[in-house]
């Protein structure tokens, strides 16, 4: 009897363990978001300035368990940075951003995250959530502070998801800055994936020297009439990603 329940127990825990499926994973962040009503972006509308981030930080602490949240203030520029680390504390680092003055990318940042949060989805990489200080009167924005943090920190950045709402990328494009070679395995790679989610694109864009974040950069612009399905694309990018 002794051995019959030491093999149950084997087993229960070996079910308790099994991994779950990139496919069922997707699966399930799809059913999240079906149906999910979305509040940050007309949150976000209401506030400008500190109030803004003050919302924003309020939002990382109490509800998406954030470890750590900081200000970039270069001047007038003010960015929030908020990190939630992998369980490996050598694990890289990623990052996902948008622009202060774009409240629905914003959202979508928030979206990601309370989805990881909700469904439990382990980040392998360290995932930092940047909200930046749009351009200034000289033409500089919080992304280049940033980008000066991480060289100064000598921090290796993976990649910068980078979200808006401006339309400079056509509509269900993630594009992808990178080399010829490594973007060509991503297009090749990701339509599989998405196809449950509907006809999604992966193009691959030339590096841009003036574009103030170096590294591999992704970005994809969402359309705010579709936007739990936009922030559910988004997810299933970022959760293939890490």
């Amino acid at each position: 009897m002794k051995k019959v329940l030491v093999l149950v127990l084997a087993i229960l825990s070996l079910a308790a363990c099994k991994k779950v499926t990139p496919e069922q994973r997707i699966a399930d962040i799809s059913r999240y978001f079906d149906g999910k009503t979305e509040e940050y972006t007309s949150n976000l509308k209401q506030y400008q300035g500190e109030k803004q981030i003050d919302y924003l930080h309020l939002v990382l602490a109490k509800d998406l368990g954030a470890e750590e949240i900081w200000t970039l203030d270069e001047g007038d520029r003010h960015s929030l940075i908020a990190e939630f680390p992998a369980k490996d504390a050598d694990a890289p680092l990623a990052m996902i951003s948008a622009p202060l003055d774009d409240p629905a990318a914003c959202a979508a940042i928030l979206e990601v995250l309370e989805a990881f949060h909700s469904l439990k989805i382990q980040n392998r990489n360290t995932m930092r959530a940047l909200f930046y200080a749009p351009a200034d009167s000289t033409g500089r924005n919080g992304l280049a502070d940033m980008n000066e943090e991480l060289h100064a920190a000598e921090e290796i950045n993976l990649f910068d998801l980078e979200l808006s709402t401006c339309g400079a990328v056509p509509p269900h494009t993630f594009a992808i800055v990178d080399t010829p070679t490594f973007a060509q395995r991503l297009i090749d790679a990701m339509p599989p994936y998405f196809a449950p989610l509907g006809d999604y694109q992966f193009v691959q864009q030339p590096f841009d020297p003036e574009w103030p974040m170096k590294g591999t950069i992704y970005r994809y612009d969402l359309s705010p009439a579709e936007f739990q399905k936009e922030a559910a694309a988004v997810t299933v990018f970022v959760y293939l990603l890490n």
